[in-house]
């Protein structure tokens, strides 16, 4: 079992509002269609195509940016020294599932406030509340 916590970052498993991967089953309960997406993956990185391509919004969209924190309840043998306050360890996974991948500034804002906000909730002193050892 994972120790992480995934955070919110760019992601190829959301499709927007009405996009026909999806149909309404039921009032508010969605499920797949069977078709194809028509709505571009809009929270998903570009594709990268090479050094050589100037990347468009128009271009294929897949890959997952990974960002993932461990929660102040998790303990290993010789580590119980978390705060009691809810203050996540100072570790952060990061990975991108396809090696390399086009970033819009809509996904870096994205990855930009996730951080942002796992830096803050390691209080003032940014990650110097536990040992890091």
């Amino acid at each position: 079992m994972s120790v992480f916590a995934s955070l919110s970052a760019p992601d190829d498993s959301y499709h927007g509002d009405g996009c026909a991967v999806f149909v309404e089953a039921s009032l508010g309960v969605l499920e797949f269609s069977g078709k194809d997406c028509d709505c571009g993956k809009p929270d998903s990185p570009i594709v990268y195509m090479g050094s050589h391509v100037v990347p468009s919004d128009e271009d294929a969209r897949e890959g997952v940016v990974d960002i993932a924190l461990i929660p102040s309840h998790i303990t290993r043998d010789g580590r119980d020294d978390q705060p009691e306050d809810g203050t996540p360890w100072p570790f952060l996974r990061f990975g991108v599932n396809e090696g390399t991948v086009i970033l819009t500034p809509r996904n870096v804002r994205q990855i930009r406030d996730t951080l942002t906000d796992w830096l803050d909730s390691l209080g003032a002193e940014n990650g110097h509340t536990r040992s890091e050892t």
